[in-house]
């Protein structure tokens, strides 16, 4: 009895440990998410000269997300995926980056906007994240690794609303290559990546979503561009043949197919085999001039 006595408070003494562990460490994560989102958020509107009058919260959310609530500006912040991002990239920079990229939003109006979000807005925010963390010191790599490292830790990955990890990737070095420039004693080196050609500077289509204020274009290469604020071309997408009769050809976007039919109508498909319109494709010839 002695023994079985001492068995269960030990158990009791254990148990209750761990459950003290666990919330010290939940404590500790919101801590230290805190602390970080609220710094960097600080420190990001100090470089652009702006009071750090956002409100910084946290929320039972996947990621991180920007809004408007009653005429004032928010950062809502998942404390585990800022952790995550943290481990995963082992720097302060990817927290800054993701951040950044919501505070662009704001500055460019988006949240101002009932509705969601829409791949232009996206790669626009994208670029503002990548210059202004060119200025406060961050290397590319560096800018880049929060977008490198969404896939492993469960983060935003391409939909209708989010363009490809790639067409994001080159928006935000276009963003610190043109910080990058501001500093004359910096060399700044283009990136090898570029969508588009002199022969590929030929549209022939113009493409609008239903939602997105943005315009698309398809060239001769079948590449799906998208101009940044400094005309630069950025591929989010390609154009392929449809096996499906009921499409003449399709928009390849990230990891979702678009149909498009006879009349330029975009269709996207549902899990329950149903289709509802997205947009539409117009015929639009336009050849660029050599420069």
């Amino acid at each position: 009895m002695r023994l079985l006595f001492t068995i269960l408070t030990l158990s009791y003494i254990t148990i209750g440990n761990s459950q003290e562990d666990k919330t010290t460490s939940q404590e500790n994560l919101s801590y230290q998410a805190d602390k970080i989102v609220k710094e960097a958020t600080t420190n990001i509107l100090n470089y652009i000269g702006l009071p750090p009058d956002f409100k910084v919260v946290q929320l039972d959310i996947p990621n991180v997300i920007a809004y408007t609530k009653h005429g004032d500006r928010y950062i809502g912040y998942n404390p585990q995926f800022i952790q995550r991002l943290r481990i995963q990239t082992e720097t302060d920079w990817s927290a800054y980056s993701v951040l950044a990229h919501e505070i662009g939003h704001h500055l460019a109006g988006h949240t101002e906007k009932s509705g969601k979000t829409n791949p232009g807005n996206e790669l626009v925010a994208d670029h503002f994240s990548g210059f202004i963390l060119q200025r406060m010191g961050a290397t590319l790599e560096q800018a880049e690794s929060a977008l490198l490292s969404l896939e492993k830790i469960g983060g935003i990955s391409d939909t209708i609303h989010h363009p490809p990890i790639l067409s994001r990737i080159t928006s935000l070095a276009e963003g610190w290559m043109q910080a990058a420039a501001l500093n004359l004693d910096h060399k700044v080196l283009e990136r090898t990546y570029h969508p588009e050609n002199s022969e590929s500077k030929k549209y022939l289509y113009k493409c609008t979503f239903n939602g997105d204020e943005n315009v698309y274009y398809i060239n001769v290469n079948d590449q799906v561009i998208w101009f940044n604020e400094r005309g630069r071309a950025i591929e989010i997408g390609k154009k392929l043949e449809s096996k499906s009769t009921n499409f003449s050809w399709k928009i390849e976007y990230g990891r979702s197919v678009y149909g498009v039919d006879a009349k330029g109508i975009i269709w996207s498909n549902t899990n329950y085999n149903s289709s509802f319109k997205v947009g539409k494709v117009e015929e639009f010839t336009y050849q660029e001039s050599a420069e």
